[in-house]
């Protein structure tokens, strides 16, 4: 019997799906569809309201009842044993070239394209390439099942069902295709397959019409329903045939499904478990087509999306490496939860079907924090943490060291100046030396350990024997470092950590792996994901304080949370959407006889659903996170911005990309997120790519420029290049002597016309971008001279000697240390060449201006 997926209640309206039932909820752009619009969901009632006189239903096939499993229809050629991809592609380029040029005609059949694709093959060997490809578009193809579920439902109604398909397959081909892809009782629903091939023309050359003649039907007594709008609608109802558009997505899902394909060509992903070559790998696309229209909800949409992809793949991981546990050691495999970040892959674990789930599982807090307080039980421990964290803020440092807070202050004090940061982490340093400090650590390590003993036990009751499956996002496994052989000594159990993404920075060889690791994906991937994935670990958290140790009995004892209510409302929508994903990937809107890649598909799906949305999101997806905040955690209570576009957008003006140095925010990509593409996929290839281009690389077309310097009783000039940073922007950076009253530069002599963007002085250190508090001051004493200001920013320069000039603010509190005024601006129209001036021309001004 065909088992398929119960679609919800939601019938259509009318004939033409105008609207639909009360009460049903959809996106208002689903509202706004055209009444000839289809979306997959309702594939199952579109017979509802057909005319009594319709006798047959018309389906195309690929895109409606066989979908692939991936992006692009050539994406199979990739899996073929005898040909590349373009040679695949150029073969049937070159069949088709030549059937126009002969026979006036574009239809080909896959001999055809094989006689050009293999010239020099004998017939044997051509049929069995061509038999390899059947083959590999087998493995590849299943049927959405809201269409089977339509062609049950016509069968019970009377009516016939015939695919016609503009495709180089054969009829009898596309049969076969269809019964070895999904089976034989959904093949047997069709009366008659019609192809282009066959018949020389394409759906839009007449073959709706021809294939009606055969069937011995009229136009008005069919419905043809299909994805292409143009092959599909237009062509059926130029010939009187009732027809739907199928859209299978909307232009934004559209998108997104191109832009994850593109970040997986740049992942350059190697699954290797996989016994097919099949590229482009999207798994979710059905899902997706399914549901996403019937969700309202921005935040959850966001979830269904992009969460929902990603943690249901690594569930899907899990439960593998728990199976492989399990044969290799035996006794019982305990999935541990770590929490906060352990909180989404446990909410995706219950919401998946309950016969697939752990049989012994928790939910444990372990932090980075405690984790390594835990560890400082020995010496070599405690000596160890101190030689490598010291420099560290010193209040972080003593708090990870179990120094109390009164402790802290009367080691540390509240030191604000960096000389007073330098003096307060010697005496941290001091302290921490002395042999009575190391035992009281040693002696509260040693109760921090217990009680994380305890709070294991209560989670899940692990004997001797026994596997502990960490679960957590990763990424180089700090928490797992520090405890694996506390664990192992207390509990007698093995120790596994099973990570989303797995980078591990040091070789310590302990049981660790991810579903984003090393041995599917080199190491400049890692890193770029890494960089960016503080805001998966936002949407993954729960409302929890930071735990800080554990009560006797093992009960974590917290901070209190630091993420706003607002924050916590939204997540928890991303986080249900994220279920309802894992939910729907069990009703499973799919029918396959097999699935011979699905392992490498769902890494390959996790990967490019998170590469890109952490390079290349979109507004939408913005909007939902813009107020989000991330907390660093190791004892801080410090709150940093994932994003800010507009900050980014004056930095851009400074620095160019290179704003990024230092930058504490934690979303980066998302800064640019309504910058030109070039500008994202920069920053992605230099990230992913680590391609070490200096700020050099980035000012071929600098501009030469004069600057003045004006003290009491001195002037001097010099010559400066300003560099172009984004957008049509440069920067020219002035240094400022300690007895400047004012510097100036002389844009007159290269544009005309100039857009100022701003006036800013900073340290010279900043440019090295290793200190996050170098944050630029605007200079508000700035005026211009032989300069008229037409609108803000916009000025027009008078002559040549035209010139900005600026009063350095000194502010009291200031860093020590050579600084600069950067001026950001935008040549609107350039000066001829041959009219500028050089120093020499701007002395009278310069004077009357002093």
């Amino acid at each position: 019997m065909i088992e398929t997926t119960q679609t919800p209640a939601a019938t259509l309206a009318s004939p033409k799906l105008a609207s639909l039932n009360a009460g049903k909820a959809v996106r208002s752009a689903v509202l706004d569809r055209k009444s000839d619009e289809i979306l997959p969901h309702e594939l199952p009632h579109a017979l509802d309201h057909a005319p009594k006189d319709v006798t047959t239903l018309s389906l195309d096939c690929f895109d409606t009842l066989l979908w692939r499993d991936c992006h692009a229809p050539s994406d199979v050629f990739a899996d073929l044993p005898d040909l590349l991809l373009r040679q695949r592609a150029g073969g049937e380029a070159k069949a088709r070239r030549i059937m126009r040029t002969h026979k006036r005609r574009n239809e080909v059949s896959l001999g055809e394209i094989y006689t050009q694709a293999l010239p020099n093959a004998d017939e044997p060997a051509r049929k069995a390439a061509i038999a390899a490809e059947l083959e590999a578009e087998a493995r590849a193809c299943f049927a959405f099942a809201p269409t089977v579920e339509l062609m049950m439902d016509a069968k019970a109604r009377g009516l016939e069902i015939i695919i016609v398909s503009d495709t180089y397959l054969s009829a009898e081909q596309l049969r076969n295709l269809i019964a070895a892809a999904v089976g034989e009782e959904v093949a047997g629903l069709i009366d008659r397959v019609f192809a282009s091939s066959d018949a020389g023309v394409s759906k839009g050359e007449g073959l709706l019409g021809k294939a009606l003649k055969a069937m011995k039907r009229r136009a008005h007594q069919a419905l043809h329903i299909g994805d292409n709008r143009a092959a599909d609608y237009e062509s059926a109802r130029a010939l009187g045939i009732r027809a739907l558009h199928l859209v299978q997505f909307d232009e934004r899902a559209k998108r997104r499904l191109r832009f994850e394909r593109m970040c997986q060509q740049m992942s350059g992903s190697n699954s290797g478990s996989s016994p097919s070559r099949l590229i482009g790998l999207q798994p979710h696309r059905a899902l997706l087509a399914k549901y996403e229209p019937q969700i309202t909800d921005a935040a959850e949409a966001l979830g269904f999306t992009v969460l929902g992809p990603i943690f249901a793949a690594f569930d899907r991981w899990l439960r593998e490496q728990a199976e492989e546990l399990q044969e290799a050691h035996g006794g019982t495999v305990h999935w541990l939860f770590m929490l906060r970040d352990g909180h989404l892959p446990h909410l995706v674990h219950q919401a998946g079907p309950s016969q697939n789930q752990a049989k012994s599982q928790g939910r444990v807090e372990i932090s980075r924090f405690v984790a390594t307080a835990a560890s400082l039980t020995t010496r070599e421990a405690y000596v160890r943490h101190v030689g490598l964290e010291h420099g560290l803020n010193p209040s972080t440092l003593a708090r990870q060291m179990l120094l109390s807070e009164e402790e802290i202050e009367r080691v540390i004090g509240s030191p604000s100046t960096d000389s007073e940061l330098s003096q307060a982490s010697e005496r941290l340093l001091n302290e921490l030396r002395k042999g009575q400090r190391q035992k009281i650590t040693r002696r509260r390590a040693r109760a921090m350990a217990d009680g994380l003993m305890e709070h294991v036990r209560a989670a899940v009751d692990p004997q001797p024997g026994d596997t502990l499956m960490l679960v957590d996002l990763g990424y180089d496994g700090s928490a797992q470092n520090a405890i694996d052989a506390l664990l192992t000594e207390e509990l007698g159990v093995r120790v596994a950590g099973r990570y989303l993404i797995c980078r591990e920075r040091s070789a310590t060889g302990l049981d660790k792996s991810g579903l984003i690791d090393a041995s599917h994906f080199d190491a400049g991937v890692l890193e770029a994901i890494c960089a960016n994935v503080a805001v998966i670990e936002q949407l993954a958290t729960c409302e929890l304080g930071s735990v800080i140790g554990y009560d006797e009995n093992g009960a974590a004892l917290r901070r209190s949370p630091s993420v706003k209510g607002a924050q916590s409302a939204v997540r928890e929508r991303v986080q249900a959407g994220a279920e309802r994903f894992v939910r729907a990937a069990g009703a499973n809107p799919i029918i396959r006889t097999r699935d011979v890649h699905a392992s490498a598909a769902w890494r390959d799906c996790a990967s490019q659903v998170l590469l890109r949305f952490l390079f290349l999101p979109d507004r939408t997806e913005l909007n939902t996170l813009r107020s989000f905040e991330h907390d660093v955690n190791l004892g801080s209570e410090r709150m940093v911005a994932l994003f800010d576009q507009e900050d980014a957008s004056e930095q851009l003006k400074r620095r160019g990309l290179f704003y990024m140095k230092g930058s504490s925010r934690m979303f980066l990509p998302a800064d640019l997120a309504e910058e030109d593409m070039t500008t994202r996929l920069a920053l992605m290839a230099q990230m992913r790519f680590g391609l070490g281009l200096t700020y050099a690389d980035y000012t071929v077309r600098s501009l030469d420029l004069t600057s003045f310097h004006i003290g009491e009783g001195d002037e001097a000039v010099s010559m400066i290049s300003a560099n172009p940073t984004h957008d049509g922007y440069y920067v020219a950076r002035i240094p400022v002597r300690p007895s400047d009253k004012a510097v100036a530069l002389q844009l007159g002599a290269a544009c005309e016309w100039v857009e100022l963007a701003s006036v800013a002085r900073s340290r010279l250190a900043s440019l090295t971008g290793e200190r996050e508090d170098e944050a630029a001051r605007p200079c508000r004493a700035v005026t211009y001279d032989r300069m008229d200001e037409l609108s803000p920013g916009l000025l027009r320069c008078l002559d040549e000697t035209a010139l900005v000039m600026v009063m350095p603010e000194w502010a009291v509190d200031e860093a020590p240390g050579p600084q600069m005024i950067e001026i950001a601006f935008r040549p609107i129209r350039r000066r001829e060449a041959s009219t500028q001036q050089g120093p020499s021309a701007t002395n009278a001004s310069m004077e009357t201006a002093a």
